[in-house]
């Protein structure tokens, strides 16, 4: 997904709205969103300080709606209309004892987490945590990942044209490569299927 175009055009109103969205439990490109910001920092399209700002302050404002919902609404409410994006019951279970074991941290750690990122906040809410605590632990968490995804976003944009040389010639081997092994996992997982016990 290319979203250079989208950030050409809206620019950070775009970064606040991606991760506004997936802090609120909506399945959002953040990852592609921040790396594509900081690649295009490095060309000097946009400011690195400014898109972590804006990243920090969606993700924050998101989760602060999800947590207002999981304390007011509570768990079943979440179930009933996060089925519609995705959030189940199992992955809720998952952070919820992530949650339940590790508090505080588990909020911040969960801001930096692909997944987790997108149901943290619901629990630090239906098991009523301190709003002053939870808000500092997301705050942290919601600065550290855009952090790293810009930076890493900004490293690649100063090799942008190697790593596109590597690419074109590397390209089709690594696509052979990988259909080579999706074949051969097919393969597998048919013999496993048919496979009769002794």
């Amino acid at each position: 997904m290319n979203l250079a175009p989208l950030l050409h055009q809206y620019g950070y109103a775009a970064i606040f709205l991606v991760l506004f969205l997936e802090a609120v439990g909506i399945p959002a490109p953040s990852e592609i969103t921040l790396v594509t910001a900081g690649v295009m920092a490095a060309q000097g399209q946009l400011s690195a300080p400014l898109a972590i700002v804006v990243a920090a302050c969606g993700s924050t404002g998101g989760a602060c709606v999800s947590y207002l919902i999981g304390r007011t609404g509570g768990r079943k409410l979440i179930l009933l209309y996060g089925r519609r994006v995705g959030i189940t019951e199992e992955r809720m279970t998952r952070v919820e004892k992530l949650f339940t074991r590790w508090g505080m941290g588990a909020v911040i750690v969960g801001r930096i987490l692909s997944g987790v990122r997108l149901l943290i906040s619901y629990p630090a809410g239906f098991f009523e945590m301190p709003f002053s605590r939870f808000l500092v632990a997301t705050v942290i968490g919601a600065l550290a990942w855009p952090i790293l995804a810009v930076e890493a976003g900004r490293v690649l944009g100063h090799y942008w044209d190697q790593v596109v040389d590597v690419l074109i010639g590397t390209g089709p081997w690594i696509l052979a490569g990988l259909a080579v092994a999706g074949l051969g996992y097919l393969i597998w997982r048919l013999r496993q299927r048919h496979r009769t016990p002794l």
